[in-house]
């Protein structure tokens, strides 16, 4: 190991998530952690393991960085990240058990998801005094309480709650987060199945059904399915939730489809792990960024030979962690599930680092024949190793040939010669593991490892500002590139100030999360799912103003291309607040006149005027004057275009004005303003225009915004939020989950 290799930790954002998530009471450095997680594994990989660590080549789960070592130590701690709980029954007591399962499992800081199928629909028949059922909507209640008593403190437990489509009770599930903000820290997913997505595309009726055993009703209820699925999307742009999960593709679809009573009913709270009741992601990752030679040329490749060296690595490395950490899990259940499956979840992240490096653009037709290569070879070397330890070890503990030979996975195996010699060799020694790659969204794993990107995203942002809180230093701003860009910029010799635009202009190979078309994101899960045994985490992240209809298409294509799921998470939207943060800082802007009567717009009140500049397709310089009383209050708007249909646009505003001293919301008055797009000003922010607005309308709707923002009078336009525990605008949404560089994470 030589000095070199040891720089890339010393960086303020790998020490912060150092010393704020991983490190023990007595522990300083990253040597501490190095060693501490070294030393749980046998001297067979020791040593590969702490090279792995100190090169950032691989790397093991927050819960496994954190638990590793401590056994015995007088501490309650799970090795495992998240647990896949049983699905409650139709009655108290088992609602009250599985209750008690979260509880037991929080406390040793582990997530949890749970199904919802099995409980009765709101308003049917119960045998007590309540007479009539709340729905599953007592259970959200119930269960939210408890993951916020059991995670007081630094953390709060992660939490997926998922419903079948075909329960009753689907449209108070799709929008109990409007009416219950207490319920917003939870992800929340609703289970398409094949036959519902198929009447959404063909138009047609679906039939909700529950029968209640106890009493013997029977519910039923016929939606128009693509009516469901448009409210659905249309939610989905105000809220970032619900998530979706094609669960046929989920259960049809594994190492285990073969296994009947391997029965999957929920994932894990970012949704990359399904499993039955009682399992749990054991989780690692491979920097797929280290793997690249010669990078930043026309020359660069993937070294696979080391490839295979980690692949081979992580499962052994995955399987002893299962080993160490069996006496630490919560429960009876979870050790039975070690027994029976032995599930790991070996997966990358780097991947859009490693682009850059390749000179390839992410979502291009290299890209993706490039992550089906690598895929491929994962999953074949993937294989191979788990069969290697089960000649040496034994398969796990359910195993049996003739159903692991019916995964479509094993018989994708004899498509190739190659592949024909890895299935004879699976059929005579078996495999030790029953669940082998899934892709999380790594967020704080990548982050600590060298400001790499996380699973299967893209970047975020080429670049952002933060300011330092430590040393002599403390309060400069400097700039933080992600890892890939911040070595090109040095491998060129190019300054450190450089802007996004200007990297994205240079090198027309690095894209951000909002270059990359939807179409081309699912593109690249769904190829990289096609070799992936688990799930992946992925979110699309889009552009304040994004309509329902394009949130339609992705899901649907989604669906038609064989994704297991995917999130959408539109800038703006409700679900930046669940963490305490306002995106829009905006201040009370209800209005509380008695009447409907619009006031004197030189009534009492003193006003305070502030100007914006914005643009259109049809209006360069559109100046709009938002007055605001002395009490803060938006009270009118003007505008001044420099050319446009000045008549259209002055009855715009006249009108908003009206509005505003009538007492309207000003979030309904916005709302409205953004509802229509038009086409020219879609097309050149197609182009790449982004100063372009997407209509007059929206122009003024983001006037009325920004004259909220305290003095700001240019729109954050970074995506980034700001963060609940650093105070900086640097924490971002992915995969279900917000990442901070300072450490902070909702949702691991």
């Amino acid at each position: 190991m030589t000095e070199d290799s040891k720089k890339w930790y010393d960086n303020e954002i790998t020490q912060g998530i150092l010393h704020k998530k991983y490190l023990h009471d007595g522990e300083e450095t990253f040597d501490d952690l190095v060693n501490r997680v070294s030393s749980i594994f046998s001297e067979d990989i020791r040593e590969d393991v702490k090279n792995a660590l100190y090169n950032a080549d691989l790397c093991p789960a927050g819960r496994t960085l954190y638990g590793a070592g401590m056994k015995g130590k007088g501490k309650k701690l799970s090795l495992s990240n998240c647990y896949c709980c049983t699905t409650p029954e139709d009655n108290l007591k088992s609602i009250c058990d599985v209750d008690y399962e979260m509880s037991v499992i929080g406390s040793q800081g582990g997530g949890v998801g749970v199904a919802l199928d099995k409980i009765r629909p709101k308003g049917a028949r119960i045998n007590n005094s309540a007479k009539i059922s709340d729905g599953v909507e007592f259970c959200l209640r119930k269960f939210n309480t408890t993951g916020e008593s059991i995670g007081q403190g630094q953390r709060r437990m992660a939490m997926m709650v998922m419903l079948d489509c075909k329960h009753p009770d689907i449209y108070e599930f799709l929008h109990i987060k409007e009416r219950n903000e207490k319920l917003s820290a939870m992800n929340i997913t609703i289970k398409m199945t094949n036959e519902f997505m198929q009447a959404v595309v063909n138009d047609t009726e679906y039939e909700l059904y529950f029968k209640v055993d106890s009493t013997g009703e029977e519910i039923h209820r016929t939606i128009r399915a693509r009516e469901f699925f448009e409210e659905y999307c249309k939610v989905n742009v105000d809220w970032g939730d619900p998530g979706i999960c094609f669960i046929d593709r989920v259960r049809d679809y594994h190492l285990l489809s073969g296994y009947p009573e391997y029965q999957i009913d929920t994932s894990n709270p970012c949704s990359e792990f399904f499993g039955v009741a009682g399992n749990a992601c054991n989780l690692g990752s491979i920097n797929l960024y280290n793997l690249v030679n010669d990078k930043f040329t026309d020359y660069a490749y993937i070294d696979y030979f080391k490839f295979g060296k980690m692949i081979r690595l992580g499962v052994r490395m995955l399987d002893e962690v299962l080993d160490y950490g069996y006496d630490m899990q919560p429960m009876d259940m979870h050790r039975k599930c070690i027994d029976d499956w032995r599930s790991i979840g070996l997966g990358v992240f780097g991947l859009a680092d490693m682009f850059v490096a390749m000179k390839v653009k992410y979502g291009s037709k290299e890209s993706i024949s490039l992550v089906s290569d690598l895929f491929d070879f994962m999953n074949r070397i993937a294989l191979d190793e788990s069969c290697n330890i089960a000649k040496e070890k034994g398969t796990y503990g359910k195993y049996d040939w003739e159903k692991q030979k019916k995964s479509p996975i094993i018989k994708a195996l004899r498509l190739t010669e190659e592949g024909c010699k890895l299935y004879d060799k699976i059929e005579k020694y078996g495999l030790r593991n029953g669940t082998l790659l899934v892709v999380a969204p790594t967020g704080t794993l990548s982050l600590l490892m060298g400001k790499l990107s996380g699973g299967v995203e893209p970047l975020f942002k080429v670049g952002y500002d933060r300011t330092t809180h430590s040393g002599e230093d403390k309060g400069v701003v400097f700039r933080v590139f992600s890892r890939a860009v911040e070595d090109m910029l040095n491998h060129f010799n190019l300054p450190a100030n450089m802007t996004n635009e200007e990297v994205k202009e240079k090198f027309n190979w690095v894209v951000e999360s909002e270059d990359v078309s939807p179409a081309d994101r699912v593109a690249v899960q769904s190829v990289m799912q096609e070799y992936c045994d688990g799930a992946i985490s992925s979110t699309v992240n889009l552009p304040q103003g994004t309509t329902w209809e394009t949130v339609y298409d992705i899901y649907t294509n989604a669906w038609k291309q064989g994704l297991k799921g995917i999130t959408v998470f539109v800038s703006g939207c409700k679900r930046g607040n669940i963490l305490g943060v306002d995106t829009n800082k905006q201040d009370d802007n209800t209005f509380k006149y008695d009447s409907i009567e619009p006031i004197s717009r030189r009534g009492e009140k003193e006003v305070d005027g502030k100007t914006f500049r914005l643009k259109t397709a049809c209006v360069d310089k559109f100046y709009l004057h938002v007055n605001k009383t002395d009490d803060g209050d938006v009270f009118e708007v003007f505008a001044n275009p420099s050319n446009g249909c000045v008549s259209n646009i002055g009855t715009i505003t006249r009108l908003v004005s009206m509005a505003l001293r009538s007492g309207v919301k000003v979030e309904e008055i916005i709302k409205e303003l953004r509802a229509t797009k038009c086409a020219g000003c879609q097309a050149l922010r197609n182009k790449g225009h982004k100063d372009i607005e997407l209509s007059c309308g929206n122009a003024i709707a983001k006037a009325l915004e920004m004259s909220y923002n305290k003095g700001i009078e240019e729109e954050d336009t970074s995506g980034l939020l700001e963060c609940p525990s650093c105070h900086q605008k640097t924490l971002r949404p992915e995969g279900k989950c917000f990442t901070c560089t300072c450490g902070y994470s909702r949702c691991e």
